[in-house]
């Protein structure tokens, strides 16, 4: 049976084309972006087209090729040929395909003009009130497009990434390994994990330096040492020289076994602080949940029940055997920049997700390791799913893990202190944070991490507060590099009340401000008596329901407890409403609130509503 051919995608530039190198004796020209492998195939230097012989046609086939777009002032973006397509359309208003008879969607053009000036439409308004104040949508320039061939060896998709995953992974030797305050170099091949941290005779914490995705604990906070070196003095001096970094692989496994290699590397009694940046927050979460209760129930194994996260359900069921077998306390965590409720940016656009990665490493000054180059080639050229990266799949807002790490009824021990970033910038910045979002769906973020996300997480007994960081100078890689959060981290470790934290408000908490301090809005200065009122009613199923202060609905831990919503008329079950289901009316209630004294009035919907009314 014939394979239909794929078929190219055209992107028509207004520009000049320029030499690959393919006449007689012409070496190959150089491959954009750091590529290690493939051809140029074709490059248009982009620029104001003066007549009609100035557009040039470039072809790129899917699955064959990767574009290589040229931000002037930017990232070059190493993208999928479709990837490409989408963006180009995007910027001229056209995301949404155009339907034929019947409703069908059709499908995506296969030529696209592209523009020398990228602008995203639609976003005035938002530009406008986040407080844009020049050219946020017309002087983001477009310099060049290239297209290169042969980027990955072939071979079947899956299998491909699979193995370029293992030679990211492969950066580290995974373990805990001693850290010492003169400098940090990559740990591989410098040092020797240790199979067993050391009891501390005077029963003092532990601190733990916990390193994000794709990097190494040299990477992410290499410039802490560096940089900082009176801040790292501090630090050892502060925990006796119990300074340790968990080197671990961040794609192929899930946080949860990265919390598993920890634990069992733990004495007995270990009390630990840890100090995490971007992924390896999770890691932490992971180990607090744990060691708060460690006792696996029916409900946490429920979230990993699906046969894919097979690996994930036995390291969750070893993580609690160990915890429980070794008296494991998380006392303080220091969570730099942390997809705590997941990223939409690693789950839309992982091709440029990747690229602008690569750049914000380069930005901060840290040596983009080849294997990651490779890697966002082969990304590029196959598309690939960041739902078949355990790593990556963990980070995505709706995955098991990020649901089962909010799944509580009750604060754990311990205490949490957060360091959150939104960049602030150019007009290149602000459209690159629009690009990681979506087109249409502006939010706040370092261009890597969502900065509402940086919030969520486990309640704590002891506090949560926060610092956030914004301006042009702040990027996900430049929190151990800049003074002001360099030094809020290690007080942060340090002191039992830092200097400048502030309670985390209800609306960050929840990941829908990324202001950390969001609460409900209160009706300003007028009393509550002089104001008329107002009840807000929700609807049936929008109050919430608890059982002895633990609320059953809507929470995660209704899984597999749909019994604890019986009804038995007469009979007294215990549940009591729990005010409205906030993502439903919380808006209201504010907008209400700034000129009435707003009543909520949940109500148990389970019962007839002419008992509700009576009450």
């Amino acid at each position: 049976m014939a394979t239909t051919a794929v078929q190219p995608i055209v992107f028509i530039v207004p520009g000049q084309a320029q030499p690959v190198g393919a006449t007689r004796g012409a070496a190959p020209a150089p491959l954009p972006a750091g590529l290690l492998h493939g051809v140029l195939k074709q490059s248009v230097r982009v620029g104001a087209q003066r007549g009609a012989g100035d557009e040039v046609r470039v072809s790129a086939v899917p699955g064959e090729d990767v574009v290589v777009l040229h931000i002037a002032g930017g990232p070059a973006l190493t993208l999928h040929p479709e990837t490409a397509r989408d963006l180009m359309l995007a910027q001229q208003g056209a995301i949404k395909r155009s339907r034929g008879r019947g409703g069908a969607d059709q499908p995506e053009p296969n030529e696209v003009r592209v523009p020398a000036q990228l602008q995203w439409r639609g976003l005035e308004q938002a530009a406008a009130t986040r407080g844009a104040t020049r050219g946020f949508l017309g002087d983001v320039l477009l310099s060049a497009i290239e297209v290169v061939t042969g980027v990955s060896k072939s071979g079947a998709a899956d299998f491909v990434v699979k193995k370029a995953v293992e030679r990211v992974d492969g950066q580290v030797s995974a373990g805990l390994y001693a850290l010492v305050p003169e400098s940090l170099p990559p740990l591989k091949g410098t040092g020797t994990p240790l199979a067993q941290l050391p009891a501390t005779p005077d029963g003092g914490p532990l601190l733990v330096f916990i390193h994000g995705t794709f990097s190494t604990t040299s990477g992410s906070f290499g410039k802490l040492w560096s940089l900082h070196p009176q801040h790292v003095r501090s630090l050892f001096t502060k925990y006796a020289g119990r300074v340790y970094g968990l080197d671990h692989p961040t794609l192929g496994v899930s946080p949860i076994e990265n919390a598993l290699a920890l634990a069992r590397a733990c004495p007995k009694g270990a009390r630990l602080h840890l100090v995490t940046h971007s992924r390896g927050g999770l890691v932490a979460e992971v180990l607090a949940r744990v060691c708060a209760n460690p006792k696996l129930t029916s409900e946490d194994a429920a979230f990993f029940k699906a046969a894919e996260y097979k690996a994930q359900r036995e390291a969750l069921k070893s993580l609690f055997d160990e915890v429980k077998a070794r008296g494991i306390k998380i006392e303080r965590v220091v969570r730099v920049a942390c997809p705590a409720r997941g990223t939409l940016l690693a789950s839309k656009r992982l091709d440029a997700y990747l690229s602008v990665f690569k750049w914000t490493l380069e930005l901060a000054a840290i040596p983009v390791a080849p294997v990651l180059v490779e890697f966002l080639g082969e990304v590029a050229q196959r598309r690939a799913d960041p739902e078949k990266i355990p790593g990556l799949a963990a980070q995505i807002p709706d995955s098991p893990l990020i649901r089962w790490l909010h799944a509580v009824d009750e604060a754990i021990p311990g205490e949490l202190r957060v360091v959150a970033g939104d960049i602030e910038g150019d007009s290149v910045t602000s459209w690159l944070k629009t690009l990681l979002a979506d087109a249409f769906y502006w939010t706040d973020n370092d261009l890597v991490v969502q900065t509402r996300s940086m919030y969520g997480g486990a309640p704590r007994a002891a506090g949560a507060t926060f610092v956030l960081d914004q301006g042009g100078k702040v990027s996900h890689f430049n929190y151990f590099t800049n003074e002001r959060t360099a030094e809020a981290i290690v007080n942060a470790v340090t002191q039992d009340s830092p200097a400048g934290f502030r309670v985390i408000g209800p609306l960050s908490w929840s990941g829908e401000s990324a202001t950390g301090v969001r609460g409900r809005m209160r009706g300003g200065d007028t009393p509550a008596s002089d104001r008329p009122a107002v009840f807000v009613l929700p609807g049936i199923l929008g109050s919430h329901l608890k059982v002895g202060g633990k609320r059953i609905w809507l929470g995660w831990r209704l899984i597999n407890g749909l019994k604890r919503l019986d009804y038995t008329p007469g009979k007294p079950d215990g549940v009591e409403p729990d005010g409205p289901i906030g993502s439903s009316y919380e808006d209201i209630s504010e907008y209400l609130a700034k000129t009435h004294e707003v009543i909520e009035f949940a109500f148990d919907w389970r019962k007839p509503i002419e008992e509700e009314a009576r009450r």
